[in-house]
């Protein structure tokens, strides 16, 4: 369990250190990702055009609100 908690605060401590446009494009690659994965095991299908869709859907919103990035009052 240590070692789990380890590796999770390694990795939450990369993607907080990545620009607004880098975080947003690695956000919109996992969701195009998972929609793929998700329609493949589902449905037998490569869903490529529902994935792009969310994939540029997720960059997008991510990257013209930045949910994520820190607040400068801190």
């Amino acid at each position: 369990m240590d070692t789990a908690k380890r590796l999770y605060d390694r990795g939450d401590e990369w993607v907080r250190g990545l620009s607004r446009g880098r975080y947003a494009a690695l956000l919109g690659a996992s969701a195009a990702g998972g929609v793929l994965v998700v329609g493949v095991l589902l449905s037998g299908e490569v869903l490529l055009a529902r994935a792009l869709t969310m994939a540029l859907v997720m960059f997008g919103l991510e990257y013209a609100f930045g949910a994520f990035q820190p607040s400068e009052d801190a």
